[in-house]
Parts: C-alpha cells; sequence; structure tokens
C-alpha cells in the first residue's frame, strides 16, 4: 500500500503558543512525530504541514522530508484539516494517507506499521482511528445538563460496577489511516466503516491546554525509559 504522512502543525494556538516547537525532553515536540514516521520507513512520502517558518525550519533539518507552506486561509482556528490534506494529495496517487499530529507524541514505528497492516487487511475499511480504552472516565459516568439538572449520557449503567460496563474508547488524536479514495468521496479523516487501532491507556496524551504541557514534561520521559507500559 502507498501511503503518505502528513503532519500538521500550525503556527498559531491560542490554548498553548508556540506548542508544535516547545522544547520537551530536550528536542522540539514535532519532533517526536517525526522520527516515529521516518523510522517506520512505510511512507512514500513524509509531509510536514505548517504557516510558520521555524517550524518548517526543524522539519527541514530531518532528511526527506516534504514541506508544504500552508496558506493562511487553511492555518486559522476554524480551517478544517481536511482542507490542507486535500491541498496536499490533489494530485497524488497514493492509496491512503496517515494523519499523525505532533500534539499527540506518544507513539513508535510499530503502532505506525500495526495501523497500516490493519488498513491493509480490511480492506472494506474507510478508515483507521487510535484509540485509548477508558475506564474510570467513561460515559457511564457522565451527564448532561438539562436545564438545572443533571441528565446521565447512559442510564441503563449509571449505577452499574465498573468491571460490568461495556468497554467505551477514546479517539487519542495518534493516527488517522484514511484510503485516499474516501477521502475524496466523503470529505473526512473518519470515514465509516472506521477500524480502531487500540493503544495503552498509559500513553493518552494531546496536548491543547497550559496543563497539558505539564503533562507531557512527565510523561514523555517517562514513555521513553519505558516506564509506561
Amino acid at each position: 500500500m502507498k501511503v503518505i504522512a502528513i503532519i500538521p502543525a500550525r503556527g498559531g494556538s491560542k490554548g498553548v503558543p508556540g506548542k508544535n516547537k516547545k522544547i520537551i525532553d530536550g528536542k522540539p515536540l514535532i519532533a517526536y512525530t517525526l522520527e516515529a514516521a521516518m523510522q517506520s520507513m512505510v511512507f512514500d512520502r513524509i509531509v510536514v504541514s505548517s504557516d510558520e517558518e521555524a517550524i518548517l525550519q526543524i522539519a527541514k533539518s530531518y532528511p526527506g522530508i516534504e514541506l508544504h507552506h500552508r496558506p493562511s486561509q487553511m492555518a486559522t482556528d476554524q480551517s478544517p484539516v481536511i482542507d490542507t490534506v486535500l491541498d496536499i494529495i490533489k494530485e497524488s496517487d497514493a492509496e491512503a494517507v496517515m494523519l499523525l499530529q505532533p500534539t499527540a507524541p506518544i507513539r513508535t514505528k510499530e503502532n505506525i506499521l500495526d495501523a497500516v497492516k490493519l488498513l491493509e487487511s480490511n480492506p472494506d475499511a474507510g478508515s483507521v482511528v487510535s484509540v485509548v480504552e477508558m475506564t474510570d472516565i467513561h460515559p457511564a459516568r457522565m451527564y448532561w445538563k438539562n436545564g438545572n439538572f443533571l441528565a446521565p449520557v447512559l442510564g441503563d449503567y449509571e449505577t452499574v460496577r465498573r468491571q460490568d460496563i461495556p468497554p467505551a474508547y477514546y479517539r487519542n488524536g495518534s493516527i488517522y489511516l484514511v484510503t485516499v479514495k474516501d477521502i475524496r468521496e466523503f470529505n473526512s479523516l473518519m470515514p465509516k466503516p472506521m477500524l480502531p487501532y487500540i493503544m495503552p491507556f498509559n500513553w493518552l496524551l494531546n496536548i491543547d491546554e497550559p496543563r497539558d504541557i505539564l503533562m507531557a514534561e512527565a510523561l514523555i520521559p517517562a514513555w521513553k525509559k519505558g516506564l509506561l507500559g
């Protein structure tokens, strides 16, 4: 299967300014994603898309990385990343695209390879999306606010023991693998049917808020030492 890796890395971020180039345990955040993609050796192309020259210069320091200078209209807080993906693949003959978000940096080359194998072995699937299984943080323990009161999201399981609740899975943002055919047909990175690629819960890290940086500074060194399982 001919696969393109796309690493979207906008310069602007209201939640954590400059997060994609922020130094975490000795290297820029985006470096973790670049290195995993390169080590997998599964991609026909690896493309970094950014509107910020400093991020593109980081990517340029890695051999074989293609740069996509993202137009300003595709780099706002409201810009859907699918528009950037479609711009990059508009003349491509690739069969699939893997979106690798640098803000979800805890992944390995094996994760990438396993996700590709999963899609290859399920030709009827439109996409593979990485998830983690949730236990205590589960929809059965969540509520909608209905006026002044709380209404359970899953009323049938509100008081059921955790061990007896069906597992729920949370999209961790690490891997989105989509057939090019379905991207173009459905304008989506998660076309159905969607296969789960299950990753360890202890690896869950998605950097959107300042507190996530504090978590990254603790989790990434522990992950690199093999302490997260």
